[in-house]
């Protein structure tokens, strides 16, 4: 991609200079983006408080919550084929679209095992695309233009999905959930097919750094070989393994106080998305900006400390306005972490993203897993302000870690 930038011709668009596929990617991009709104807000907004409408357990309340992490476990050994296949695309195009036809079985199936069984097929496809997309990202766009074209794809995303919140809550109360459910899977099926007509410049099959150039059967013993020889990178999956787990533990712990607790409408749920996204959407900006132009430990730092406040808001709050509050700054730390975690990977690991990602998304996986599913098992005999001010801690934890690892300016991770 950097070769091939510097060889096209170059235009400029949005205060940015870029080839012509560039920017035909980004508007791709965009285009694809839009049209998964709607997956986007019914799949990962409300899909948990459906299920929970339905009838499910705190413990099925848990495993929802696990799913993602639990898709995430087997990534690296997806990456490893990733990588040596060369062509990331067929990775991330095949598991969507098979993904987003299994929101069609709860809609017509209103049933909570259906919503878990939907739920844990689709994220274990997740993780056959997710470090496929960090390597075709990698491609799509140069390192230098990056954090802004992810920024600004996100906010055209979030800048849709703020009236959706609100349109999918009023629709759900009013009709139930099985119609917003079909729509949202028909938009996915379009989105992903929008996204397939993106042009990747061909690569070359790179030489393996001096380190890395015995490779081993067992893809995990090379990942780890990474992490031994980069402090950086070890002092990284150690913060987010401490801050995640914090975030996953408290994650089911959200849905029970809104839907159980305080008895919130899918209307009111739909006002704390409406600040979510917002704040997801202004981050989107920023944070594109930052990354680009100063150290990215400073951007990645602010959403580590993010996912350490927002159970202290639920824990010690507790109240509707908490929610508001804590799903605004829940915004702020995913956005970071979306387009951060990115950006870090690529400069730290150039020509070994997917491998590197695809570790940071199995540590995901491992404590993904075992936060929802403890925390929700616990619910019934825990208080729940104990549970949320234990996960607080750990993001404290995580958050001090990655302050003191990276107190000293790293060279790697400056703007390219």
């Amino acid at each position: 991609m950097e070769s091939e930038s510097k060889a096209s011709p170059r235009i400029v668009k949005l205060g940015m200079s870029m080839t012509e596929n560039v920017w035909r990617n980004a508007r791709i991009d965009v285009g694809a983006s839009c049209l998964f709104s709607l997956f986007n807000v019914v799949m990962n907004q409300f899909y948990i408080a459906f299920a929970i409408q339905q009838g499910a357990s705190n413990f099925q309340v848990g495993l929802l919550s696990a799913a993602p992490a639990i898709g995430l476990l087997f990534s690296p050994f997806w990456a490893a084929w990733i990588e040596k296949a060369n062509n990331p695309k067929p990775f991330v195009i095949i598991p969507n679209v098979i993904g987003r036809l299994l929101l069609l079985l709860p809609a017509f199936f209103a049933f909570p095992s259906v919503y878990v069984v939907a739920a844990l097929l689709f994220q274990l496809l997740m993780g056959i695309q997710a470090p496929a997309y960090a390597a075709l990202i990698s491609r799509m766009y140069p390192s230098d233009l990056r954090g802004r074209l992810m920024g600004y794809v996100r906010v055209a995303m979030g800048s849709i999905m703020i009236p959706l919140a609100y349109f999918v809550g009023s629709w759900s109360d009013a009709f139930g959930p099985s119609g917003p459910l079909i729509t949202a899977s028909i938009a996915g099926m379009l989105s992903i097919g929008l996204f397939n007509t993106l042009k990747i410049p061909k690569q070359e099959p790179k030489e393996k750094p001096v380190v890395l150039q015995k490779a081993s059967r067992f893809p995990l013993q090379e990942q780890w070989k990474l992490v031994k020889e980069n402090r950086t990178l070890a002092v990284f999956l150690a913060a987010t393994t401490f801050a995640g787990f914090g975030n996953m533990l408290a994650n089911p712990l959200y849905q029970i106080i809104q839907a159980d607790i305080l008895d919130l409408s899918n209307l009111q749920i739909g006002f704390a998305r409406v600040a979510y996204y917002a704040a997801l959407l202004l981050t989107f900006l920023i944070a594109g900006w930052m990354i680009d132009r100063i150290d990215i430990k400073y951007t990645l730092l602010c959403g580590i400390a993010a996912y350490a406040i927002v159970p202290m808001l639920y824990g010690l709050w507790g109240t509707y306005a908490a929610v508001i509050t804590g799903n605004a700054i829940q915004g702020i730390g995913e956005a970071i972490w979306d387009i951060g975690i990115l950006a870090f990977v690529f400069r730290l690991a150039p020509g070994r993203e997917a491998m590197v990602f695809g570790l940071h998304l199995m540590l995901f996986g491992i404590r993904g897993s075992i936060g929802p599913i403890l925390s929700g098992t616990l619910a019934d005999s825990v208080s729940l302000t104990v549970l949320l001010v234990i996960a607080s801690i750990c993001g404290w934890i995580g958050t001090l870690l990655f302050l003191s690892g990276n107190w000293k300016r790293n060279p790697l991770l400056r703007r390219s």
